[in-house]
């Protein structure tokens, strides 16, 4: 429950500081724990905002993100 804690306040301190390269590291973490998991909605649901973060801040991650929500069937 901590982890959660921890994410769930370095994610409202990154939107609160508008650090948006931050805010995708945080989400494309959690989207692949969350595949890991084999939590695949779960997953593709945070991996999908760490993909419009990215895009959003042009981080090289994003090319990476879309490829994995290319092989779960949620991006063409």
């Amino acid at each position: 429950m901590t982890e959660f804690r921890n994410a769930d306040s370095a994610v409202k301190l990154a939107h609160q500081n508008n650090e948006i390269a931050t805010l995708a590291k945080i989400y494309e973490a959690h989207g692949r724990s969350k595949l890991g998991q084999n939590d695949i909605n779960g997953g593709c649901f945070y991996l999908s905002n760490a993909y419009v973060f990215a895009l959003e801040a042009g981080l090289e991650s994003a090319p990476r993100i879309h490829k994995l929500l290319v092989c779960h069937g949620r991006e063409e």
